[in-house]
């Protein structure tokens, strides 16, 4: 603890240049890296550090999005004032930019480099510690920096990219802004090299899920295949044959890729993340014996989808429905669906901030509140209430028939139903008690089940409406009909349509007319990962995915003679009009907001001024955000 505590010290203590972490008057860096304990004291610090970037985390995966309304009884006027500006696309004064600060990022990164550097010679020096250790560490390590270069270049497109060690100030080197294509394929290149060779689970369950193991390695290769299909797919580049030169461990090395194969690759890495969860929920319950009331799974027909059983069937006697799935992935953490969540606890000292301190809207409805018209994507009518995430995603305080209107988020901490006379869904009353030291889930079961069937959508595959409705049907409330679906049945009636309930016979579940598979699924991404950090990021690649291709005004950075990529404005204009309008149509700022969107730039975040100004000229800022100097 006193080695962790050192090392949070030299983060507080450094100077606050961008991707320094050691001040020059406490540790002598090279008498530090003596032997397996001190590396391992770094790596764990290295998770600490991403917990303190959270609000970043969430706020730029969320904020922008559909998802969410500002409250306006929120008493922080300062903080309604910086969202309203930021949702706008605008940001009025430099002072205010610090939200889009990301040198938090880089000190976790810079951590990793550091484990990633120094390893082989501790590795020398102490004999006690073995290659097969390092070489799992190397790979947990260099998926962890993956992870984080990852949310950077999905919040600001281009960014800076290293993986050169920072120790004093002296060694800094102002670095430009890499492009995202080619640091998305250096991520890729680095866990293709890493996978398997991780962890595939430790020895308590809490670091099962904390720590990056094999299974989360290939949840991000999923997640990276089905973006970087996206972002080739809308510059028109179908295929692509590239040498990376700008990353000098990777100098000369050759990617030759497809959009579709791109698809295909996403399919297989989310199959290998959703067997290796599988084997690793069996292989930690060895042991265990039999009988233990251990909650009941369904897979409703799909291989190594084992999902937690919410149980409705004693709701028309009067008693409270069972969420097994909300009791187990929410309010306990570290579940068997989960693949890898940051950690808070009391024993840590560490505490989840984001949640219990009103973000997106406690008990006190404070800075955001869910959105109504961006949950009535997947219902009409009273079907709404019968999705139970809606008692504890997007429900009121209170007892009796709520009009979904104001709407908080009691999704970390513990809620109470109230069941009513009626017996009837949509009369729920719903409290709750947000917890201070919930996990933050980054990626679980149903994230790489809804990676998948994007990938199948995009092949005009009708397969990713059986992930999509077996994902609902977990969820979804049949009052006094609801029966028990066994794990072989299809969630595909005879004549091909999905079906959104328990009952076969009951035909309200089936599935809301969507545009196409693509929305379908994007619509339930909504409302399953509500809150959680990843709506905006979605779409942003839907925008991205159909860009336009080489069409129409020329990209302001990308576009060359060999080959002219186009702005992105068609992609931008088609996800407002199929996503935006269901918060902002009707209001006098939508068109305004699509305004400042411009283009694909629009999407990402502006540049810390700080940053730009500290670089010696080698970072641009986002040329939507700077309105001096941009001409579209």
């Amino acid at each position: 603890m006193a080695l962790l505590l050192g090392i949070a010290a030299w983060t507080l203590t450094s100077c606050q240049d961008w991707l320094t972490i050691y001040p020059q008057t406490q540790v002598v860096e090279e008498n530090f890296w003596e032997d397996k304990n001190d590396l391992e004291g770094v790596r764990y610090a290295a998770y600490t550090q991403m917990c303190s970037t959270l609000e970043k985390i969430v706020t730029w995966g969320d904020l922008r999005s559909d998802s969410y309304e500002l409250n306006s009884a929120d008493q922080d006027a300062g903080t309604r004032t910086l969202y309203k500006e930021i949702r706008e696309g605008r940001i009025e004064r430099d002072s205010a930019s610090t939200y889009f600060d990301w040198s938090g990022f880089y000190t976790t990164i810079n951590y990793c480099n550091k484990v990633l550097y120094h390893g082989p010679e501790v590795l020398e020096r102490d004999k006690q510690f073995t290659n097969s250790e390092w070489l799992q560490i190397k790979a947990e390590i260099t998926a962890l920096r993956a992870l984080n270069y990852f949310y950077l270049i999905r919040a600001f497109k281009d960014v800076p990219y290293t993986t050169k060690v920072i120790n004093k100030d002296t060694e800094i080197e102002y670095f430009g802004a890499t492009n995202q294509l080619v640091v998305l394929d250096s991520l890729i290149i680095d866990l293709e090299n890493v996978k398997g060779k991780a962890r595939n689970r430790f020895s308590s369950k809490r670091d099962s899920k904390g720590l990056i193991t094999n299974t989360a390695i290939y949840a991000m290769l999923s997640d990276m295949y089905l973006w970087r299909a996206s972002l080739h797919e809308g510059r028109g580049i179908t295929e692509d044959d590239v040498v990376i030169t700008s990353i000098p461990e990777q100098n000369g090395t050759s990617i030759h890729h497809t959009v579709e194969g791109d698809y295909d690759l996403c399919i297989k890495y989310a199959d290998e993340a959703m067997a290796a969860l599988t084997e690793q929920t069996a292989n930690s319950r060895l042991g265990e014996g039999v009988g233990l009331g251990r909650d009941e799974t369904l897979n409703y027909g799909l291989e190594n989808c084992d999902m937690y059983k919410n149980d409705f069937r004693s709701f028309s006697n009067g008693a409270s429905p069972r969420l097994t799935a909300f009791n187990q992935i929410f309010a306990s953490g570290n579940s068997d669906e989960s693949i890898f969540e940051l950690q808070f606890s009391t024993s840590d000292s560490r505490s989840n901030n984001v949640v219990n301190g009103g973000l997106w809207g406690n008990a006190n409805r404070t800075h955001l509140k869910v959105s109504s018209g961006a949950l009535s994507v997947l219902y009409s009518g009273v079907e709404q209430s019968r999705d139970s995430r809606m008692w504890f995603s997007a429900w009121g305080k209170g007892v009796g028939n709520q009009e979904l209107t104001g709407l908080c988020l009691f999704k970390w901490g513990s809620i109470n139903l109230d069941v009513p006379e009626s017996n009837q869904c949509q009369d729920i009353g719903v409290s709750a008690s947000p917890s201070t030291y919930c996990n933050w889930i980054i990626y679980r079961l149903s994230d790489v089940m809804l990676q998948k069937a994007e990938a199948l959508a995009m092949k005009n595959d009708k397969e990713a409406l059986r992930y999509v409705n077996a994902i609902h049907r977990r969820w979804y409330c049949n009052d006094s009909k609801t029966s028990t679906a066994q794990p072989g049945e299809s969630v595909m009636g005879d004549d091909g349509v999905a079906w959104r309930d328990d009952s076969k016979e009951n035909t309200l579940g089936n599935i809301k007319k969507a545009d196409s598979y693509e929305v379908a699924v994007l619509n339930e991404r909504q409302v399953e990962f509500l809150g959680e950090g990843k709506r905006w990021f979605d779409l942003v690649r839907y925008a991205e995915r159909h860009a336009g291709g080489q069409d129409g005004t020329r990209d302001p950075r990308e576009w060359t003679e060999e080959l002219p990529i186009g702005n992105g404005k068609a992609g931008v204009e088609l996800m407002a009009k199929t996503f935006l309008a269901n918060t902002f149509d009707g209001n006098p700022k939508y068109d305004v907001l699509i305004t400042r969107f411009k283009n694909r730039y629009g999407l990402y975040n502006l540049i810390y001024y700080k940053e730009i100004k500290g670089s010696g000229g080698k970072l641009e800022q986002n040329p939507v955000w700077n309105k001096h100097t941009y001409e579209e």
